[in-house]
């Protein structure tokens, strides 16, 4: 008993590490459409809880095994990590349980087919809300290099595309288990259904203008270090010059590019004016800014002229890394002092999402993992997207794939340019289709001609109500005609 119980375990890490194959940081995307086959084949029998938790603790630990590049600052990142991955396999575990307490009830057929996309679906959206919320580790980013196949989420939103992606593989599961090829046409049929989005017409793209990425690698210890404010901004301006000679419309920066407050240092300031004047281009950089004590992450735009056009603060912060979830009530419990040690001022949060001189939405590193920013940034009036980012805290792990995915879903679902300005990062540019039109890693300028795209898209105007709707229609139908079955028989 003891050795089937064994194998059951490895089973479920060894399903759960196969998910985490399809995910970015992989080559292996287009497996998706059948690596939780395995997860569906293991929930037949034994504990459903136990099996889901097993299943997100391995797919977690591989997903986000880039979290771990954060011990170097301190060792106790790791039981923190650790905890956070329990915490995000109770996801998996519910759906798990849910999923074997459906089966016992009514059976493995029609009702798995459509309550699994569901249930699956409504969790993955439920962990990216919340304190704890993250926008990573979402089934559907593993199709990021396959723009043929996500254009659904301009109408319906990414989370449709994780449904789907569900979907085929619970028809895969149940055509292997009944041997029916109605299952297998059914899965394969969904798939076609994904790529007939492909031939939805565009909204037309309006002016281009040319841009010039600064691409730089700067290690964050070094980042860290005020020591090194003055070196960095030689390093950068060097840059901006470089970028200028090819005479560009706009100059993108990274997010927080020097360990001091540009707008409050004149040395500073003065030197990105210069650069904007003298390239005769818009310049737009990140940099951390204080006012009335309290701490900004921030975008600044400026004009040619060199005067200050707007300023974005960023809205949702990184948990733990840039505001402490719930620390009143932490503190209140005896952890002040082991708070204040970890992170002894946190960010304040900006009023709202506003596209900066009226056309550009900056979402800002982590805001750019989630599709609200975004869509409220395309609402507002942007008619482009730029997403400022320092990914050197995880030193070129498969975090830099992840975050870049993300930048490939803003773009599809609300039809805009995204342009990614990275340190330590992937940098490039993706058009309103999805596509990637250019991308770097290290330090270098990326030129690339975007578009102002107008219109809004469906999804843009709707968000995931469509989703609900349909997800409450065929659920409810799905119970009813269940229970009926249930009862004649």
């Amino acid at each position: 008993m003891t050795g089937r119980h064994g194998r059951k375990v490895v089973c479920a890490l060894l399903a759960g590490g196969g998910i985490a194959l399809a995910m970015p940081g992989f080559s292996f995307g287009l497996l998706v459409f059948v690596v939780l086959v395995p997860f569906l084949s293991l929930l037949a029998e034994g504990n459903g809880f136990l099996t889901g938790i097993t299943v997100g603790i391995a797919f977690f630990l591989v997903d986000l095994r880039w979290l771990f590049t954060l011990y170097r600052f301190t060792p106790l990142i790791i039981p923190g990590l650790l905890l956070l991955i329990v915490y995000l396999s109770l996801y998996f575990a519910l759906f798990g349980g849910l999923i074997r307490w459906s089966r016992r009830r009514w059976g493995p057929d029609w009702g798995l087919l459509l309550l699994s996309p569901i249930v699956f679906t409504l969790l993955e959206i439920l962990r990216s809300h919340g304190p704890l919320g993250m926008g990573f580790s979402s089934l559907y980013q593993s199709l990021y290099q396959h723009p043929l196949l996500i254009q659904i989420v301009s109408v319906a939103g990414p989370w449709t595309l994780t449904a789907a992606i569900v979907f085929t593989n619970t028809a895969f599961y149940l055509a292997l288990r009944k041997k029916k090829v109605l299952y297998l046409i059914m899965g394969l049929g969904m798939i076609g259904f994904l790529l007939s989005f492909s031939l939805v017409p565009l909204p037309p793209a309006k002016s281009s203008l040319t841009v010039a990425i600064i691409s730089s690698d700067v290690p964050q210890e070094i980042k860290l270090d005020g020591r090194n404010l003055l070196p960095l901004l030689d390093d950068y301006i060097a840059l901006g010059k470089e970028a200028a000679a090819g005479a560009p419309d706009l100059i993108v920066f990274p997010e927080s590019i020097l360990p001091g407050y540009i707008l409050r240092d004149d040395r500073l300031f003065q030197e990105f004016t210069h650069l904007a004047q003298e390239a005769h281009s818009f310049v737009l950089f990140g940099t951390g800014d204080i006012r009335s004590g309290k701490i900004y992450n921030s975008v600044v735009l400026l004009s040619s002229e060199g005067k200050i056009i707007d300023i974005y603060d960023m809205v949702r912060p990184v948990p733990f890394g840039e505001t402490i979830p719930c620390r009143d009530l932490l503190e209140r419990i005896g952890l002040k002092r082991f708070i204040a040690s970890f992170l002894p001022q946190e960010l304040s949060r900006g009023e709202e999402f506003f596209p900066i001189g009226g056309i550009i939405g900056t979402p800002i590193c982590f805001e750019s993992t989630f599709p609200g920013p975004t869509r409220a940034f395309t609402k507002g009036g942007a008619t482009l997207l730029v997403t400022v980012t320092n990914d050197a805290w995880f030193i070129k792990s498969s975090e830099m794939n992840a975050h870049f995915a993300n930048a490939v879903f803003r773009a599809v679902e609300t039809r805009r340019y995204v342009i990614q300005a990275a340190n330590g990062g992937i940098s490039g540019v993706i058009d309103h289709r999805g596509k990637i039109v250019a991308e770097t890693i290290g330090e270098r300028i990326v030129r690339a001609d975007v578009s102002h795209v107008e219109g809004q898209s469906i999804y843009t105007q709707l968000g995931d109500l469509p989703l609900y709707i349909f997800f409450a229609i065929a659920g409810f139908a799905t119970v009813m005609w269940q229970e009926i079955r249930r009862r004649r028989n």
